[in-house]
């Protein structure tokens, strides 16, 4: 049983990793869909840990009952071959210019914060991120789950320094004030959001039911990884809710509020930040990998390596400009697909329940 508990955390742990990357762990992200709505953007997240959690499971349910591993296949179970093969396409596209997003977040992080090279960053990260994709599934896991509980303890330990640094009616009032508008753009905002995380974890995902058939432990897994996300991103924002409006126009928010509390806190804060830049880093390569490969475990390898050096020269480009073109796009192109996936497992699970 504790091994069955221990599989579905690590599940969840690995599901959280891929999710979170530069945007998130730095503040960024959260501060774009849900902090600059105020206490409607409190109320949305608490939805967003549904929806992970749902998505997750459906994601695990299909993929066992298709038995399909890798994102191509299970989007043509999906979609059909015709609508799958520009779905394919764009997610190809998506994850390789994903991984180059996090080698250059890796780059500037390193020129910026550490005054380092730019390359020396790229360097690294390639690295780390090879060694763990030759892992393949295992590999993953066992990074997840030293990774997010480091997370955890820095986001909670600086939630908790802030929260005793702070006035609580800042909270509310900040909440309250800051948004004044419409229900229904943070209701998209809530949407655009979910999907182009949870399309991003669709090639991870889709791998867990090959190596692991137990349908209970990769549930409870989406469960701890759904609601995970919406556990931390609550945190983040409650810190950047009080800090309002400071940190609205800064793009590494969370460094901003670290800083307030000492200089080791701040480099604990960039330590996360690299970590989960890595860890989306290697969930978009390993899903590469695995769509080449095709279940060929002697094209794995020479795929991994392949890959991880085509993003290297894509690193280069300015990490803002990567960021403010391909993720808007994406996100828009993924929704549709997400709605595709809820319906197909409401049609399959029905059909079961009928025989």
């Amino acid at each position: 049983m504790d091994k069955k508990k221990n599989l579905s955390w690590q599940i969840g742990a690995a599901y959280i990793g891929t999710v979170i990357g530069a945007g998130f762990a730095s503040g960024q992200e959260i501060m774009q869909f849900f902090t600059k709505y105020g206490s409607i953007g409190v109320l949305l997240l608490m939805v967003s840990g549904v929806l992970f959690s749902l998505c997750g499971y459906a994601i695990f349910y299909l993929s066992r009952h298709f038995k399909v591993y890798d994102y191509n296949s299970f989007i043509i179970k999906i979609c059909g071959s015709r609508l799958s093969l520009i779905y394919d396409s764009i997610i190809t596209m998506f994850f390789f210019f994903g991984a180059s997003i996090m080698f250059s977040g890796s780059g500037t992080l390193f020129a910026e914060s550490l005054g380092f090279s730019k390359m020396v960053g790229i360097v690294i990260i390639a690295a780390v991120t090879l060694l763990v994709v030759l892992k393949s599934v295992d590999g993953i896991l066992k990074v997840n789950s030293i990774v997010v509980p480091i997370l955890i303890s820095v986001i909670l330990f600086v939630l908790f320094k802030t929260i005793i640094s702070s006035n609580s009616t800042d909270f509310f009032r900040n909440a309250a004030g800051i948004y004044s508008g419409n229900i229904f753009r943070p209701i998209f905002s809530l949407i655009f959001y979910c999907s182009y995380n949870l399309v991003l974890a669709v090639g991870v995902l889709t791998a867990f039911p090959q190596d692991i058939d137990n349908i209970k432990i990769l549930k409870k897994g989406a469960f701890l990884g759904g609601f995970g996300l919406m556990f931390l991103a609550f945190a983040l924002n409650i810190c950047l809710i009080l800090y309002i409006p400071a940190i609205l126009k800064l793009s590494i928010p969370v460094l901003y509020i670290s800083a307030m509390h000492g200089i080791y806190i701040k480099y604990a804060v960039l330590l996360c930040i690299w970590c989960e830049i890595s860890t989306t880093a290697i969930a978009n390569v390993f899903s590469l990998a695995k769509r080449a490969a095709k279940n060929r475990p002697t094209v794995y390898k020479p795929a991994s390596l392949f890959i991880v050096i085509a993003c290297i020269p894509m690193a280069f480009v300015d990490f803002k400009s990567l960021i403010s073109f391909f993720y808007p796009l994406f996100g828009a192109l993924s929704m549709f697909l997400i709605a595709m996936i809820f319906i197909k497992f409401i049609q399959i699970r029905v059909s079961n329940k009928a025989h």
